[in-house]
């Protein structure tokens, strides 16, 4: 009897026991800096001397900052460029599943900017989309007048909505929805050629109902990407400019604390940049739960 007691205590403890390591890193490295931050916004602080607290203070400061509505709308801005990040792929990617001559090369070719990672790619572009850089002798070479890419606000954010939310991520896109439609029966698809249907009928019919997960995941992850994964690549390839051109409210943060100084001030930007992210993760929760019933 004791022995039935005993192992029904432990099936019960056992679960919590076993995950109990990953909620603890959860907790050191996820949720305590969470909370550290949020209870950091409602003070002054330089990062050296004693916090002083201020209230609401902060959030006053950033809600008068043009600084702070500018990262907003140039953050907005490259939200725009999430669809055509996610329908490229998705086509590429179903060319490439046709079996296109070589596709091993291209697919190792689209994939290389993530091998080689952001701050690298954006030293690259930085190169590239120089006055007198690659892609305007290229320009030049074909009679078309060189643009000053990266000193004009306008081209300055629309390059950087193109080459980091589109170009950049297309080979990893690929791969991801290339995994995922290799799970598609592939009698749906002899059904298709039988009915006659062309390409295109096949891709919008069988394909992209097939994917609908993946692509909702893949939009999901496209938002997180341009909200908190961005700075790297800005810092490198624009730092921010020309003047505030291309200043997001991730590289604010950085900026408040590490070139401004005002820790307290930046853990209010990074508390709306919190917020944001957890709203769009509540609504992948909700699309999940949707696609499960």
């Amino acid at each position: 009897m004791k022995h039935k007691v005993f192992k029904k205590s432990s099936d019960f403890y056992e679960p919590y026991i076993l995950i109990a390591p990953l909620i603890i890193l959860l907790a050191v490295f996820i949720l305590y800096p969470v909370l550290a931050n949020i209870v950091m916004s409602f003070f002054k602080w330089n990062g050296i001397k004693k916090p002083e607290f201020t209230g609401l203070e902060n959030y006053r400061e950033m809600f008068k900052d043009q600084k702070f509505w500018g990262s907003l709308k140039n953050t907005g801005v490259l939200i725009l460029y999430i669809p055509l990040g996610v329908i490229l792929p998705i086509i590429v990617s179903a060319v490439l599943r046709e079996g296109l001559k070589g596709w091993p090369f291209f697919r190792a070719a689209l994939y290389l900017p993530n091998i080689l990672g952001y701050v690298i790619m954006g030293s690259i572009c930085n190169i590239v989309f120089k006055k007198i850089g690659p892609l305007n002798n290229i320009l030049s070479f074909m009679g078309i007048e060189p643009v000053d890419w990266l000193m004009k606000s306008k081209t300055a954010l629309n390059s950087l909505g193109f080459v980091y939310g589109v170009w950049l991520r297309l080979g990893f896109g690929c791969i991801f929805f290339l995994a995922a439609m290799s799970g598609i029966d592939e009698q749906l698809y002899d059904a298709a050629k039988i009915d006659g249907a062309k390409w295109w009928k096949t891709f919008f019919n069988v394909t992209i109902p097939s994917i609908r997960f993946s692509i909702e995941f893949w939009v999901v992850l496209s938002f997180i990407e341009v909200l908190a994964r961005a700075f790297s690549f800005i810092y490198t390839f624009t730092n921010g400019g020309p003047g505030f051109a291309t200043f997001t409210l991730e590289y604010g943060i950085y900026t408040n604390a590490f070139v401004s100084f005002k820790m307290g001030y930046a853990s209010a930007w990074a508390s709306v940049l919190f917020v944001l992210c957890a709203i769009i993760a509540v609504f992948q929760v909700r699309l999940m739960k949707k696609d499960a019933e």
